[in-house]
């Protein structure tokens, strides 16, 4: 079967699949790429970063369960990059915060104008890296890499060597032209981005408050996080963002050629060398 994305229908003609992303590949990836991309625009405390890890929880256990597999939290956590991130605790995470981005959050509410142009940049780097992640995490299962074992288990192994062999391609990769598509589809709509970043905080903060203090139940309500108001808000600037993916052929080919041979590489149990450091900034 023929995995090539075709051509991105827009949102309101191909809808929601009950699987959580829409009908056609790249306007899927786009719209979950935009909704990490919204996380760094909400300004509170803990909740940029917890939306943020619910949205790309969210993509891989759609993506996965796309496939025929059944995956836990932990198996979702590996794929996403998040695998150990509980942040040793509650005190620890307000000690990071009070010195790392309290400082930050101060200089939001003095300088919000200023700031909030700097916080695009970071929405178009998450925006960039979650695309990153999501597509070559989709083209790695179409190539059967993590076919379902009975039951519909996910291999843990396999699942860390797959998520290896996809952060080493992003290393080589210059992701600076993708970042630049992202950002021209961001121009002009900053009401937008700004309406979006407050639906997805408000869904963030509902869904933590209803999971309460259970890291298992947490983690199953991000990967059912509801999307359905925010794509409603955001349709145009989905479409406008799966329409730049879709331009971008020649740059996805290259990162699946380079995913390919990671994946030789990582899934033989070989330890690659270091990948070298992609040209541009990074």
């Amino acid at each position: 079967m023929d995995d090539t994305p075709q051509p991105p229908p827009s949102v309101g003609a191909s809808g929601p699949s009950p699987g959580g992303s829409t009908a056609d590949p790249l306007t899927g990836i786009a719209r979950i790429s935009l909704l990490a991309g919204l996380a760094p625009l909400i300004p509170l405390p803990f909740v940029d970063d917890w939306a943020e890890a619910m949205v790309r929880r969210r993509a891989v256990a759609d993506l996965l369960r796309e496939r025929g597999l059944d995956p836990t939290p932990g198996d979702v956590a590996i794929l996403a990059g998040l695998e150990g991130d509980r942040r040793t605790g509650c005190v620890q995470r307000v000690v990071v915060w009070t010195v790392m981005k309290l400082p930050l959050y101060l200089l939001k509410k003095i300088f919000r104008k200023v700031i909030y142009v700097l916080a695009i940049h970071d929405g178009v780097n998450a925006a960039s890296s979650l695309f990153h992640d999501a597509y070559l995490l989709r083209h790695a299962l179409a190539g059967g890499v993590l076919d379902a074992a009975p039951g519909g288990r996910v291999d843990r192994e396999a699942a860390r060597r797959v998520r290896r062999a996809v952060e080493a391609t992003v290393a080589e990769t210059d992701t600076q032209p993708l970042r630049r598509v992202i950002r021209t589809s961001f121009a002009g709509s900053n009401q937008t981005l700004a309406a979006g970043a407050e639906v997805l905080g408000r869904a963030a903060r509902g869904t933590r408050a209803g999971a309460g203090d259970d890291g298992e139940a947490q983690a199953r309500a991000a990967e059912a996080l509801p999307l359905e108001e925010e794509e409603r808000l955001l349709a145009p600037l989905i479409d406008r963002l799966a329409a730049a993916f879709f331009a971008q052929a020649g740059y996805r080919q290259a990162l699946e050629r380079r995913l390919e041979a990671h994946l030789e590489t990582h899934l033989a149990g070989e330890t690659p060398p270091p990948p070298p450091p992609a040209a541009g900034f990074q």
